[in-house]
């Protein structure tokens, strides 16, 4: 049961069945990470939208592929998340064309968040965001013929934006290579499931994980949590909750994070963006009801706890 360090000056920007191991491991053992985050050299501290240059072929910086010993197609490998530890800054954007809502918010928008020395972020006076940090792409590389930028997700796990990857999970992923090829980057300080506007706070991070194999099949990637809420930082002063009922689960997922952007300005006074990047920063998308007769209703919430 070795430990290892993996140097954040060893990465790579997307998945590829052929690209050599830069480390090789044996069940048990223990890697820690210093990851970079995305936009590394992309965007800096303070910066503007109009400053930054966004390049999505390698906006992206994973760590690996790890090798782990005796690992073979229809095993499963568990990563266990040891700890997670966010770095000094980090930076959220709204970007042109993309996220739930591309028509409304149309403008390219970066703002950059001060990680040093909390447990929360300022957002805007009077909102803060509490730090909780996970890595949003893990996974094991495809079986696939090609090279794969990080997003979308597959069937090896990859970019699945799961906020509760959080330390003390452990992550089962299928492994679909001989050795895994596990990989690891995407490091977020904050985000709500669902990321509506397209990103978390994303910030450099240094993680520990510790590798175990499974020599059985999983039928699809899937995750332990530790005793407790899912949610612990926001539990605390209850929630607004907006709904959106349509015949479509995205359109009904439109319909919910634009009537919490409305709630939230009349309630707090905040202006469009900054709503919209709290519900992607802070708050919730759920499916609320699915059964009924072809309508469905799509909730988003954000807790109370970020006003202060």
């Amino acid at each position: 049961m070795a430990e290892h360090v993996f140097d954040a000056s060893v990465y790579h920007h997307a998945w590829d069945r052929d690209l050599e191991p830069a480390l090789t491991v044996q069940p048990g053992d223990t890697v820690h990470f210093d990851l970079l985050m995305a936009g590394d050299r992309q965007v800096q501290e303070r910066s503007t939208y109009e400053q930054c240059a966004f390049d999505f072929d390698t906006l992206y910086n994973l760590a690996g592929p790890v090798r782990v010993e005796g690992a073979q197609p229809g095993d499963t490998l568990s990563v266990e998340i040891l700890s997670l530890e966010a770095g000094d800054w980090g930076w959220c954007a709204i970007l042109p064309e993309f996220g739930l809502l591309p028509e409304e918010f149309p403008d390219g928008f970066v703002r950059t968040f001060d990680l040093r020395g909390g447990s929360t972020t300022t957002l805007v006076p009077g909102v803060e965001i509490p730090i909780v940090p996970f890595c949003g792409t893990v996974g094991n590389c495809p079986d696939r013929e090609g090279i794969f930028i990080p997003f979308p997700p597959h069937e090896g796990g990859g970019n699945v934006d799961t906020r509760h990857l959080t330390a003390g999970t452990t992550f089962h992923i299928p492994v679909h290579l001989p050795g895994a090829h596990f990989s690891i980057g995407d490091p977020h300080a904050a985000q709500g499931d669902g990321e509506v506007c397209v990103a978390a706070i994303e910030c450099p991070m240094r993680a520990s994980v510790r590798f175990e194999l499974l020599h059985r099949p999983s039928p699809g990637p899937w995750f332990t949590t530790p005793p407790g809420s899912l949610t612990p930082r926001a539990d605390v002063a209850g929630y607004y909750g907006t709904m959106g009922i349509a015949e479509d689960l995205m359109e009904g997922a439109r319909i919910a994070v634009r009537n919490m952007i409305a709630l939230l300005a009349e309630r707090h006074g905040l202006e469009p963006r900054d709503a919209y990047m709290l519900c992607s920063l802070a708050g919730d998308l759920k499916i609320l009801e699915i059964v009924d007769a072809g309508v469905w209703n799509v909730g988003m919430l954000v807790p109370r706890s970020v006003f202060v």
